[in-house]
């Protein structure tokens, strides 16, 4: 049981791990999502945890200033990092990048060379 002194302690989860220890508060498992952590931090060893990031560098990108201000207010009203929201845009253009091109694509045509110029590479041909 929570003391007194419980406050709220804010912490970032996504929503499908929020969704796994719901499980056994709806179960009857466990008491409440809230409780589930406590026991869990009560009973866990700090002294052997392995934390893993993913390697990360920090780029630069010129961004007009339009777009730079754009993206900080969609941060904001969206409350994530601009970060994030580079990171979502690139993931659902790289697709349109990555894919073959289609038939109905347009290719690039090649600039049709002057006759003189085509006269000069049959010559060299024979």
């Amino acid at each position: 049981m929570p003391t007194k002194s419980a406050k709220p302690f804010p912490i970032l989860m996504e929503l499908e791990f929020l969704d796994r220890l719901s499980e056994p508060v709806r179960e009857g498992r466990a008491r409440s999502v809230s409780a589930l952590i406590r026991d869990a931090l009560e009973r866990y060893d700090f002294a052997n945890v392995v934390v893993v990031h993913p390697a990360q560098l920090q780029i630069s990108v010129r961004l007009p200033t339009e777009l730079r201000r754009q993206l900080k207010k969609v941060s904001r009203s969206k409350h994530t990092s601009v970060g994030q929201l580079v990171r979502a845009a690139v993931e659902a253009y790289l697709p349109t990048l990555e894919a073959p091109a289609s038939p109905a694509s347009p290719k690039r045509k090649k600039k049709p060379r002057p006759a003189a110029t085509r006269r000069r590479a049959a010559g060299k041909q024979l």
